[in-house]
């Protein structure tokens, strides 16, 4: 029996060992080609589930195609309606594993798993092992499913477990529990689905009872599936709710059909598949398919209102408002002058966000704090940084050339500046609580306010006197760092050294945000027009 026993757990471990580096390949292969063809193949509904449907075929992992598209979301590069439709029809393109796995290939799959292993163990390129990988993975899988169903088979002869077996074949509620059970243990309905295959290969599970394991198991994969959502925001979560919507949508379609056709005598899913004269293995794999293949038909038929409805329920976040490009949409790979115009708009708000980190300081403020403004503004930084690494591969002429230029070191000067005021603003916090400084605190942002919204209005106005006043402001012998340079200087008043540091770490912020700034606008370019 201990024998047994072993057999099974190492028939699980193998295939579930080789789920995982079947699909860790497929995503490191896949998932930088699927990102970038998602930004270009997505214009329409249609193009998207086609899309998603070979991506499925390829990446074989829902939740990596999850954060792929979460962050999409999030910099504003798609959006929810696009999203559902690659994973409505990414969930059809999974299909294809089990299709694989039900075919009798065992000795091919020999061949496949010893000329991957030595050839991962001879060769050191990485763009050749992650292909061995792949490989040693599906041969895995196939192993795994070999050895469970092997230390099942003996079991066959035990007259206790043909006695469950059969009390399981009356009871069918047991087969959809055994399957949420192990479903939400795997974390994977796929896996769970190839298990089944297995089993009934060996004519352990009847059909029945295959389908509503796999049935059982597309419920219960959808709580890893909740816990996963925790970690998304604002829209990003609409797709998971979509996802378990998804499976728990199928998973009681397809429980209701089985009962109509078994209590009702009406011939519906079974009928259809026996009517094919095909064996288990593979009429598994087609209930599988034709699970996923309903869900996809009945939702891409509903995309636009679940769409609406699930904006409503979970409308999006401020800060991802925030970390959304605004102009950027419009950006043309072969126009630089246009698109150098759009990332100085877009800097402009990074600026004018900038300036509402302050807010966060004050006593009686209500919304996002600065750790998430601060996130939300890298989020858009980076998005701006990538469009201005773009337009350096666009012919320009030399003018534009050297607006180009300016728009990189303002990117990072804007850049320090966000750092810098984030932490500016934490030390302003902090400072407060000490009564001998909480005068001073304010009246540092106060300042920092006053200077990077006026800062921000200059940008707008582009007027050269605006431009100039700031400046003089702003400078190192102006009046803003004039008034730290003198209340540093009577820190001797102050009587203890924890204050003596808290007043060090605020005027140098303040001193850092103020240069940042000066030096931000003093490099502040006209507006892009066009050459003749």
């Amino acid at each position: 029996m201990i024998e047994i026993i072993g057999k099974i757990l190492l028939g699980l471990g193998l295939m579930f060992m080789g789920v995982e580096m079947l699909s860790s390949g497929l995503k490191q292969m896949g998932s930088r080609q699927f990102r970038m063809l998602a930004m270009r193949l997505v214009s329409s509904r249609r193009r998207a589930v086609v899309f998603g449907l070979g991506s499925g075929v390829v990446m074989q992992s829902t939740s990596a195609a999850l954060v792929i598209l979460a962050s999409l979301i999030s910099t504003g590069v798609l959006n929810v309606s696009q999203a559902i439709a690659i994973l409505t029809g990414f969930s059809v393109g999974n299909c294809v594993l089990l299709f694989i796995v039900s075919l009798n290939i065992a000795v091919g799959i020999m061949f496949l798993v010893g000329l991957c292993g030595i050839a991962m163990y001879l060769t050191k390129d990485e763009r050749y092992r992650n292909y061995l990988f792949i490989g040693l993975g599906l041969g895995l899988i196939f192993f795994g499913i070999g050895m469970m169903t092997a230390g099942v088979k003996p079991l066959q002869q035990e007259a206790w477990f043909t006695g469950a077996m059969e009390f399981s074949r009356n009871y069918s509620l047991l087969s959809i529990l055994a399957g949420i059970i192990l479903g939400f243990i795997a974390q994977s309905s796929t896996a769970v689905a190839l298990v089944a295959i297995g089993l009934s290969r060996e004519n352990i599970l009847t059909g029945p009872q295959a389908f509503l394991f796999m049935y059982g198991a597309a419920i219960g994969s959808t709580m890893f599936k909740v816990m996963l959502g925790q970690a998304f925001r604002g829209t990003s979560r609409q797709l998971i709710r979509f996802v378990n919507i998804f499976n728990i949508f199928g998973a009681t379609v397809f429980i209701l059909l089985y009962y109509i056709e078994v209590y009702l005598h009406v011939p519906l899913v079974m009928a259809l598949l026996n009517s094919f004269n095909i064996d288990l293995a593979h009429q598994a794999a087609w209930v599988f398919l034709l699970f996923n293949l309903t869900s996809a038909i009945f939702f891409i038929a509903i995309n636009g209102p679940l769409t609406n409805w699930l904006t409503r329920t979970l409308p999006p976040s401020e800060v991802e408002h925030l970390s959304h490009p605004k102009y950027l949409s419009e950006f043309q790979s072969d126009d630089p002058e246009t698109s150098l115009e759009l990332i100085r708009m877009e800097q402009m708000r990074e600026l004018e966000q900038i300036a509402a980190f302050v807010s966060t300081a004050r006593e009686n403020y209500v919304g996002a704090d600065i750790s998430s403004r601060h996130e939300a503004f890298k989020s858009l930084a980076r998005e701006v940084a990538a469009s201005t690494t773009a337009v350096a591969a666009m012919p320009m002429h030399t003018q534009t050339a050297k607006d180009h230029a300016y728009f990189q070191t303002r990117q990072a000067l804007l850049d320090q500046l966000a750092d810098c005021t984030a932490s500016g603003v934490m030390v302003i916090m902090q400072t407060r609580v000490h009564p001998l400084l909480k005068d001073l605190s304010d009246a540092c942002m106060e300042s920092i306010d006053f200077l990077l919204n006026y800062a921000a209005e200059a940008e707008k106005t582009n007027d050269p006197e605006d431009i100039r006043v700031f400046l003089e402001m702003s400078s190192s012998n102006g009046p803003s760092m004039e008034q730290i340079r003198k209340v540093y200087m009577n820190s001797d008043k102050l009587d203890t050294s924890v204050n003596k540091g808290s007043l060090l770490d605020l005027t140098i912020m303040t001193e850092r945000i103020i240069w940042f700034l000066n030096r931000l606008i003093s490099l502040m370019p006209p507006r892009i027009e066009k050459p003749n």
